[in-house]
């Protein structure tokens, strides 16, 4: 759950509430009913979306260890690899950052 601590659960709800007043904004899209059960969604949506990218975290950290040796031998940045490592394993599962 350390995605959860990336965006506490007050701001995940103050950006669905943003996310609704956008949506209301349309004036093709009309929400009749159930603006609390749209409000959860997105809330949802967005803590689902937090904790795929902190697996996709987790992955690439798992791949820094696995060659660390290498890594240090090669005195790469590790900072700029763990970020193309993140770009990579993103594009290969479809997830946009």
């Amino acid at each position: 759950m350390e995605a959860a601590v990336r965006l506490s659960k007050s701001k995940r709800e103050h950006l669905s509430d943003r996310i609704l007043k956008l949506i209301q904004d349309d004036p093709q899209i009309h929400i009749l009913t159930n603006i609390d059960l749209v409000v959860r969604a997105v809330d949802d949506a967005i803590f689902e979306n937090l904790l795929e990218e902190q697996q996709i975290d987790d992955e690439v950290e798992a791949l820094l260890d696995q060659n660390y040796h290498e890594i240090r031998a090669s005195e790469m940045d590790v900072g700029a690899l763990r970020s193309k490592m993140k770009r990579e394993i993103c594009r290969k599962k479809g997830f946009v950052l």
